[in-house]
């Protein structure tokens, strides 16, 4: 399995632990369980309600407090690492948007329930339509989050679609429950949902602890 020989940090690859996580449970491609929210997002923007106007306020720490599981966490690495951009620039501003909003502190509002700190995500670029990743491996809700009103340019007049992230999950959510068990149970990881950020770093440094002990 390759591994990447960074500065103190060599991991196993991304892409090939999510070939074998797929296979193994049949998981359909990030594309595929996403294609019922893109439709929908192309709609929107086919009436004018795109970003295009935006600064990219719901990226930021004033409204954006997204959250993945393991799979779509490992979706993104994968892509990451087809981008040759797995590296220790991506590990530093991963360590800097935890630190900076505290997204490693656990803060449990009940049983099972954790309060959901924002924080500016680190493939945000400070400009309209300024993410970084591939549609095809954005989170659902990042997906799912788009503006009611055309031009849009002030916070406030965007919202989630419910009813379409419901209609994903229908699809989806069986295979994908045991795609998350599956690789929740090989990396070792204790959280069903957290931060992107916290998600991406968390897989890394399992993935850095197999390269070093296999």
């Amino acid at each position: 399995m390759k591994t990447y020989e960074g500065k103190n940090f060599p991991i196993k690859s991304p892409q090939k632990l999510l070939k074998q996580v797929s296979e193994d449970t049949g998981l359909p491609t990030p594309r595929d369980r996403r294609m019922v929210v893109q439709q929908e997002m192309a709609k929107a923007n086919e009436k004018g309600l795109d970003c295009l106007n935006c600064s990219g306020m719901c990226c930021t720490y004033k409204n954006n407090s997204m959250q993945v599981d393991a799979i779509q966490a490992l979706e993104i690495l994968a892509w990451l690492e087809s981008e040759e951009r797995v590296n220790e620039e991506l590990i530093e501003s991963l360590d800097k948007v935890i630190l900076e909003f505290r997204l490693n502190k656990d803060f449990m509002l009940g049983r099972n329930r954790e309060f959901r700190r924002t924080y500016t995500c680190p493939f945000f670029m400070q400009k309209n339509q300024g993410c970084s990743l591939s549609r095809s491996v954005k989170p659902y809700g990042c997906l799912a989050f788009n503006p009611l009103e055309k031009k849009v340019s002030t916070e406030g007049k965007c919202a989630s679609n419910i009813e379409i992230l419901t209609e994903r999950e229908a699809l989806h959510s069986d295979i994908e429950e045991k795609a998350n068990k599956a690789l929740t149970e090989e990396l070792g990881l204790y959280w069903n949902k957290k931060s992107m950020p916290f998600a991406l770093r968390e897989i890394l440094t399992s993935l850095k602890r197999r390269a070093t002990t296999d």
